[in-house]
């Protein structure tokens, strides 16, 4: 692994900060100066990242500390949520509220999102540990690799409409994530034939939203009374009916 050249400017608040909300800044600027070139700014009111993209498109990696951080004795901090937002998509939810499932107005713009703890399954380890001044840049250069190698590729999964149905990973598609709010999105973008191949894949993969598929068919027949919740097993084939995508 390539050690991240970063500036005395960088690396000297980084390895000096004591307070552990101070290490957790010194480190987000260090990788913010990472990252700048693939588009991320560090927004610290937020603790997290986020590149905009076309048509608007908001991706964000959001950090956390650990409740166990003290000063000198404990400093760590996890990259704990990937977020992406459309916000073509919320403006066609908006406009068509009968073709797109209950949800909270504030999630109207939501294309998916993951807990990065949920990816230690692919091998991301997304927690560092800053508590050694000595072992701060080292610690944070591996971890920038991990971002490079599994969290900069989930963002590309969802990003090219024409390729989406067989790079979004499984974990955004079981009963309780986003397969149909990225049906919604490929819809949205003129990409019906993607939109049938994404729900052929999640029924090939999810027994549970296969069983429930023809009910969520079924409700479609019932006007607005048969209108699902977000993140319901029904979803799936509630929107592949309102959108015509038998």
């Amino acid at each position: 692994m390539d050690v991240i050249m970063w500036g005395d400017d960088l690396v000297g608040p980084l390895v000096d900060a004591h307070r552990p909300a101070d290490v957790l800044q010194a480190a987000a600027l260090c990788m913010a100066e990472e990252f700048r070139p693939d588009g991320f700014r560090w927004i610290k009111s937020r603790r997290c990242f986020g590149r905009r993209g076309h048509g608007g498109r908001v991706e964000r990696m959001t950090l956390e500390p650990s409740y166990h951080n003290r000063s000198g004795s404990f400093v760590t901090f996890a990259v704990a949520q990937l977020h992406v937002d459309e916000p073509d998509l919320g403006d066609w939810r908006t406009a068509n509220h009968l073709l797109t499932v209950i949800r909270p107005d504030g999630a109207l713009d939501v294309l998916c999102a993951t807990s990065c703890y949920d990816l230690a399954r692919v091998g991301f380890h997304n927690t560092v540990f800053l508590t050694r001044p000595d072992k701060r840049v080292a610690h944070l250069t591996a971890l920038c690799e991990q971002i490079r190698q599994t969290v900069l590729p989930w963002f590309a999964s969802t990003r090219d409409p024409q390729r989406l149905a067989a790079l979004a990973p499984e974990a955004l598609l079981g009963p309780f994530a986003f397969a149909p709010d990225l049906v919604e999105f490929l819809v949205l973008r003129g990409q019906r034939e993607q939109a049938r191949s994404l729900i052929e894949r999640v029924l090939e993969l999810d027994p549970k939203q296969r069983e429930a598929f023809p009910e969520g068919r079924l409700l479609a027949g019932q006007g607005l009374a048969g209108r699902p919740r977000w993140h319901t097993p029904q979803v799936l084939g509630w929107t592949s009916a309102v959108l015509d995508l038998s």
